[in-house]
């Protein structure tokens, strides 16, 4: 719709757009499919890879849900400093985790339009304006609860998601690369059946 349609005619086009319900509904639980959703589009310019594996907080949260499915599921969560796991770049299996490889090796991404070649530069991971609002309440939670404060150490469990939610992205449906802006819905429904079958479940 031009915008000489308009009086006063605004600065911009505009569009009408037609939402249709899908039918048969997915058999998802929205609460799990909205909170996928918040952290994928949390940083709209980053790619998947990025906004999943780029910053601590976001796999802490995964971690805390992995966990709760393990207790719901009687599954003992095997505590320990470390593990070996598959490197993203293809190095070596059994070899152990350098942190400091892993430790914002996502913070710096192409974080801008498709077609331009002049990228961003890092994103503050700390930056509550950009964090999704379910990090800022379970940011909250904790410090109500005394939980906050301290940097936790990386232990195995840690690792053994941040090897999960690589696998989803890489292996798995193949999205890495992907921004959430350029998906469909069919795209969404790929990755959130792809953690579940890993134990990852949002909520």
């Amino acid at each position: 719709i031009g915008r000489s349609n308009f009086k006063p005619p605004p600065q911009v086009d505009s569009s009408v757009v037609r939402l249709v319900t899908k039918n048969p509904r997915p058999g998802i639980k929205f609460e799990e499919w909205d909170a996928m959703l918040r952290v994928c589009f949390g940083r709209k310019n980053r790619t998947l890879r990025a906004g999943w594996l780029g910053g601590r907080k976001v796999l802490e949260w995964v971690e805390g849900c992995w966990r709760g499915w393990c207790a719901l599921n009687d599954i003992p969560v095997d505590e320990g400093e470390g593990m070996d796991v598959e490197q993203p770049s293809g190095q070596g299996k059994g070899r152990e985790v350098n942190e400091d490889e892993w430790d914002g090796i996502m913070d710096v991404d192409d974080l801008g339009d498709d077609n331009n070649p002049n990228p961003q530069e890092e994103v503050d991971d700390d930056n509550d304006e950009e964090l999704p609002d379910l990090f800022k309440q379970a940011r909250e939670a904790s410090m109500i609860n005394g939980t906050s404060g301290k940097r936790k150490k990386k232990g195995k469990v840690f690792e053994l998601v941040r090897e999960k939610v690589r696998k989803v992205l890489e292996n798995d449906t193949g999205l890495a690369d992907r921004r959430a802006r350029t998906l469909d819905q069919n795209d969404f429904l790929r990755l959130l059946l792809a953690f579940n079958k890993e134990g990852i479940h949002f909520g």
